[in-house]
This record gives structure tokens, sequence and C-alpha cells, in this order.
């Protein structure tokens, strides 16, 4: 999953002069905007879009997140006026993670500003510290952690961006239960997000890194890259990018290296060149059909009900289980299943093991999933998207509701005594 975070300073500039799309052409999955600076923003194709605009002139502040997982909640705000009428905080709840846009204060221009901008932090703080899943937040801190984060840092010493207090939270901050996630990845200085637009900085590199990837610990082991996009223009920042091993479905961050998301049964991506290249071969190989196939009714061989059958009733579910193998193994497989993770997955390891067959792909627990992950399959033809003819798919399925479902993507789903 990639999730990019950009303070854009003005959106509408951003539009208007084609930097908007460029940040598309980035693939985000998640895409987490600061300084708006606009009442509304445009919709974009395969994203949900959520906006907490200022309260205090239409070019001021306010966040904007895009997303093409939906969240399971959202909200707008800490709850407190002072803040929320700058629209500085979006939280987005996801399956096992809350993820946290924010655009903090400046706290420039005298002491009454600098007291918004730490009351601010003790309340943010305190906010994402009382969420009950791992955390990532992201967004322009307007304060860097480290002498590391300046090229001059006598610029911004003893000043808002660097005070002495501003350099214990970040110290405090990451000697607890959260990383830099930049950090994670790059150990060395001249890599800023912030230029002043005077006297050419952004050429010269004289920057400042105020945006940031904050993620709990937990994410550690599932943290892939971050980077920084130096060379995107649109605003006097660069876009900051966080990408982790999790579902680009549900947004399940992938904390056990499995193969497939244990919540929806997506088969978690491969890097983007092996995938397209896997993908191309496959569809290579002549086939009349793809087989959508029921695992719990057909494969059954390995599950618990066959324990405690007589040994005819073993005999013959074995015998059917090989010549379900020969019927379908020309041909491009997908398993469909209604089991959790555990048990799907222990399935299909002792079908390779037995059989020497795999799957093409596998997806299970429909019935149980969330709505939006069954609107996902609906939409998104996660099941027909390898061809566009309906009579090139044939699914073996003895659950009656679930041909009912098939019949919706115009699939015909026949029961396994048609076959064998």
């Amino acid at each position: 999953m990639k999730i990019i975070s950009w303070n854009v300073n003005g959106i509408k500039s951003l539009i208007k002069t084609g930097h908007f799309e460029e940040i598309f052409a980035e693939k985000p999955d998640i895409l987490c905007l600061q300084e708006v600076k606009s009442a509304e923003i445009p919709e974009v194709e395969n994203y949900y879009s959520y906006l907490f605009p200022s309260q205090k002139g239409v070019n001021y502040s306010g966040t904007a997140i895009y997303t093409k997982i939906k969240p399971v909640s959202v909200k707008k705000g800490l709850g407190i006026k002072e803040f929320d009428d700058e629209g500085r905080v979006i939280k987005l709840e996801f399956e096992n993670f809350n993820l946290f846009n924010m655009y903090a204060p400046t706290g420039a221009g005298g002491n009454e500003e600098y007291k918004h901008k730490t009351d601010f932090y003790d309340k943010f703080t305190e906010y994402v510290k009382k969420s009950n899943k791992p955390v990532i937040f992201c967004g322009d801190f307007n304060r860097i952690s480290t002498e590391l984060d300046a090229k001059n840092i006598k610029n911004i010493k003893n000043k808002s961006g660097f005070m002495p207090e501003e350099e214990a939270w970040f110290k405090e901050l990451l000697s607890t239960k959260y990383l830099d996630a930049f950090r994670e990845f790059n150990d060395k200085g001249d890599n800023f997000t912030w230029w002043p637009y005077a006297w050419d900085s952004r050429t010269k590199n004289n920057g400042y890194r105020f945006d940031y990837f904050i993620v709990s610990k937990s994410f550690e082991s599932t943290l892939t890259d971050s980077y920084i996009l130096k060379d995107q223009l649109g605003s006097d920042h660069a876009p900051i990018v966080l990408e982790l091993n999790s579902c680009q479905v549900c947004g399940t961050v992938n904390n056990n290296n499995n193969e497939f998301c244990y919540h929806c049964g997506i088969k978690l991506s491969e890097p983007e060149d092996e995938n397209e290249q896997s993908r191309e071969e496959k569809l290579e190989i002549a086939k009349d059909k793809i087989i959508l196939l029921d695992l719990n009714y057909t494969l059954i061989a390995n599950s618990k009900e066959i324990w405690n059958y007589p040994i005819e009733k073993k005999i013959k579910s074995q015998e059917y289980e090989k010549d379900l193998i020969e019927l379908i193994k020309d041909n491009y497989v997908i398993l469909i299943t209604a089991s959790p993770y555990k048990r799907s997955h222990k399935i299909l390891r002792d079908i390779k093991e037995k059989t020497g067959f795999e799957p093409d792909e596998s997806y299970w627990n429909f019935g149980g999933q969330p709505t939006q992950i069954k609107k996902y399959w609906m939409e998104n033809e996660v099941i027909p998207q390898h061809g566009d003819e309906a009579d090139k798919y044939l699914a073996i399925e003895s659950n009656p509701a679930t041909r009912r479902m098939y019949k919706k993507l115009g699939i015909e789903a026949r029961p396994k005594s048609d076959f064998i």
C-alpha cells in the first residue's frame, strides 16, 4: 500500500497547473493533503474523498484525504473548536489501524501564535495516544525532529520549528512506541520537504524536513520504503511517501508476512513489474474456461468434516478430489471459500503438498466480509477480471445463494454434481 502526504499550499492552484493530476500518476492508495485552502475538492475516479475545510476563510488551512480503500469510519477534528475551525485533523479508521492526517500551526509571528501551536500539539498527541489500534499519522508538522532536518540549523534553532520543547517532543515520541518512517530508510541529511520561495532555496536545496510519517512500532516489519518526491512541483512543499506491506482492498496491514490478506482473502500485491509479467504469462496460456471453484464444497479431503467419515466415504471423497484436479488442471483456477484465513490457508497448503495442484488466485470468506469488501468485489469485478466473455467462466459451486451471487456477475454457476 502506498500513502502520500503533501502540503499543497492551495489545491486550486495545483489543479490549474496540472500538478494535481501528476500526483495521482504516482498511484497512491491513500493521498493526504494539507493546506488545501478550499471549501470544495474535485472528485477523482475510484477514490473516496473527505474534506475538512477551515471555517476562517477559504484561503486558509484545511485538510483532505483521497482513498481507494473505504474506511470503517471517518472523524474530522479534535472536538476542540479552536483547532477544528481551522480544519487541521482528519482521522480515518481502517480494519487494523488508524490514519491521522494533520496540519500543524506554524507558530510564527509571536508568543500567542506559538502558544496556539504548542496547545495544538498537546491536544493532538493526547488524541493519537487514545487510539485503540496501531496508528499512522502524517502531514506538515511545521517543526523538525533533529538538526539533520535543516540545511542551516542556525536559521531555525530556538525559533518556532526547533524550540527546545519541540525537539523534546520528537525525542519522547520516538523513544516510546513510534517510528519516524523516513529515517528507517535514510539516515542522511539534505533530505528536505520544504523550501522558502525566496533566494532560489529549492534549487540550492536550502530547506527543512517539515513533513513526516510517524507510525506505531508494530509496523516496523511491514514498512517497505519511505521517500520524498523531490522533483514534484506545484507547492513549496514536496510530497513524502510511505509504502508498506498491506492489503490494497481493505487496508489490513500484513504483520505476519502472509501471502493473502487474512481479513478479506485478496492476494497481496507483488512488486508491480513482477505482477504484470506473471499476469501476462498466465493470460497467454490457451484455455477454454476459467474455473471459479468453491473450496468448502469441493476440495474437502483435508477438511475437519472428513475426519469422522466412514472409510468408504473417505475413499470416495479422495477419488473425487483426484477427479476434480484432473478436470481443472489445464484451466485458470480461482478458489472461492467461506472459510476463515487460517483454515483456508491450511487447506491450500495441504492440497499443494498432496496433489501438486496450485490455484492461480484465491479469495475467501466472502459471505462474512464487511459491506465495503463485497462492494469492491462487485463493482471492481474482482472475479471476472481475466476477460470480458461471461461464457469463459465456469463456477463449480454447491451453495445456491453463492450461485445467485455469481449470476449477478453474469457467470453461470453449476453444482459439482453436474461434473463428477
